[in-house]
């Protein structure tokens, strides 16, 4: 896996473990503690951006289906029936963008625990629109507690009535000194979906309100080329990260974090192209048809001393490749 997209998931793994831990309920397993021993922690310069967006956005994950500059074209989605989702399913959501901007280049699809749908598109660091489920009703002041005071440096939210998206009401929402806008809009159910401008290059109200009315809404399960035995337990999974690029030569990156016991955590990585060199003894690996897939500890300095090898080897037997032909490929848990 290079390095950069490396640095990128973890800056996306460290806002949702920043995210989850508002709003998530206490679980069982430490999944937050998991993600930070299970990292570089390396930021990217889009964080304090990042971060911002997850705030207005909510608890969510980052991630997207394909698009291009016209109706985008949509990555086969495993069916699975019904209007929404009944429980968590790794990169499963019900919203996905329909239309994006010409210049994007990789779309991202992420999924974690206790997380509504987010999907990131990105055209530059500059230019970056995230889409997303939003808990918050725009009409409304969040509730406070009797007395309740802003804090000091608290980030200062204004919200303003936007052009109808499809014929439903929309706002405006934006944070005082932040390169962010939001359009906050309901699809025909009446939930509240929000599309985000992030970045100097991504404000343009006009871009923002026609990627929210090409926002498609249903229930999207998304396959991929390496998928975990059916075997594996949906509880065993902490994140899933599925990134492809838009347009060229159609590459890939996929990164699943799964709990071997307590906060001891094997990576499982595949990406589309030669297998990169790498001076850890304790992965495993194995490549072919112009693909790769590994299992190795996760630790925020080096391999993990919780993680055995025979704890590597384990989930490694578990992989399946499906090679490079879109039509075989399978959801991250075989069903």
């Amino acid at each position: 896996m290079s390095r950069d997209w490396e640095a990128e998931l973890s800056s996306q793994l460290e806002e949702l473990v920043m995210s989850e831990e508002r709003s998530a309920p206490a679980p069982t397993v430490d999944a937050g503690s998991a993600l930070r021993r299970g990292r570089r922690v390396r930021r990217r310069r889009a964080a304090a951006t990042a971060g911002a967006a997850a705030v207005l956005l909510g608890s969510l994950t980052v991630g997207l289906l394909q698009g291009g500059g016209h109706a985008a074209p949509v990555q086969p989605a495993v069916p699975t029936g019904g209007p929404a989702l009944t429980e968590p399913s790794p990169l499963a959501g019900h919203v996905r963008f329909g239309w994006l901007p010409d210049d994007v280049a990789t779309v991202d699809t992420s999924w974690g625990r206790n997380s509504s749908d987010q999907q990131l598109a990105t055209a530059a660091s500059d230019r970056q629109w995230m889409l997303g489920s939003s808990d918050e009703d725009p009409r409304t002041d969040p509730p406070r507690p009797p007395g309740w005071q802003p804090e000091p440096g608290e980030a200062e939210i204004t919200r303003t009535p936007a052009p109808a998206v499809n014929g439903r009401e929309a706002f405006w929402v934006s944070v005082k000194g932040v390169t962010l806008l939001e359009l906050r809009f309901r699809d025909q159910d009446g939930r509240w979906l929000s599309v985000s401008g992030m970045g100097s290059r991504a404000l343009d109200k006009d871009v923002l309100s026609r990627i929210a009315a090409g926002v498609q809404v249903g229930r999207y399960v998304l396959p991929v080329p390496v998928s975990l035995d059916a075997s594996t337990p949906l509880s065993s999974v902490i994140a899933a990260d599925f990134r492809r690029t838009v347009r060229g030569a159609g590459g890939w990156q996929l990164s699943v974090q799964v709990s071997v016991r307590d906060n001891a955590t094997v990576v499982i990585s595949a990406e589309s192209g030669s297998l990169p060199a790498d001076p850890s003894p304790a992965r495993r690996c194995a490549s072919g048809e112009g693909m790769w897939w590994c299992a190795a500890p996760f630790g925020p300095d080096g391999p993990s001393p919780k993680v055995s090898e025979d704890d590597v080897k384990a989930w490694f037997d578990r992989l399946n490749p499906h090679g490079p032909d879109e039509s075989t490929w399978r959801p991250v848990l075989v069903p």
